[in-house]
């Protein structure tokens, strides 16, 4: 039984996305849900994503609230943290959900699974149970991802970082060294020459 804000619907969409189905998606489909129910969705630009990390929840994020890297509302913040803030444009509305750290027995069972079969196990009938208890192990955790109360796996809390601008349209300049053209927030100016970050950083090595 999935928790209210989820449907097969939602799931379908955001593997046919992502491409498969995984916990780190099942993360991002909670996420997405909650926001859907309490921000709304993004035709363009109204709501916006800082994502603090790179995992396969994101595409959740894209697939289902409409915050994408190429219409300039998902912001990637590297911090390796399963962390997203959201700011709604009209109102200023904004929160920061962090996914709570588990201790549980579930997760620790997976762990230790996981960290078994990066081993070498000389027995393939051995590796094939192990397999299949540790797939499992991962589909009652998906389970418990979408049917657990939201509050029991993210922390609802003030956003850190202000909320960014509008996408902005900058003239693309040629690289003095390379001669690519390059969006002109990313040129770096060294000894006169217009350099994109790739020519200047080889220059220091």
């Amino acid at each position: 039984m999935y928790a209210p804000e989820i449907t097969q619907e939602l799931i379908d969409k955001a593997v046919a996305f992502h491409g498969h189905w995984c916990g780190g998606l099942a993360r991002g489909i909670r996420v997405a849900g909650w926001v859907m129910k309490h921000f709304g969705t993004a035709t363009d630009e109204e709501i916006v994503a800082v994502t603090e990390t790179d995992m396969c929840g994101v595409d959740a994020i894209q697939a289902l609230v409409g915050c994408t890297f190429g219409k300039g509302n998902l912001i990637f913040r590297d911090r390796g943290k399963v962390a997203f803030s959201f700011f709604r444009r009209r109102d200023g509305k904004s929160v920061r959900l962090v996914e709570k750290f588990r201790n549980d027995e579930l997760f620790f069972k997976v762990r230790t699974l996981r960290t078994r079969l990066e081993e070498e196990i000389p027995d393939p009938n051995e590796r094939r149970t192990l397999e299949a208890e540790l797939a499992a192990l991962r589909s009652k955790d998906m389970e418990r991802l979408l049917s657990a109360p939201f509050k029991e796996l993210f922390e609802i809390k003030p956003v850190l970082c202000e909320m960014p601008g509008m996408a902005r349209r900058l003239p693309t300049v040629v690289c003095d060294s390379c001669g690519e053209g390059v969006m002109a927030s990313r040129i770096v100016y060294k000894n006169g020459q217009r350099l994109c970050i790739d020519c200047a950083e080889a220059q220091l090595g």
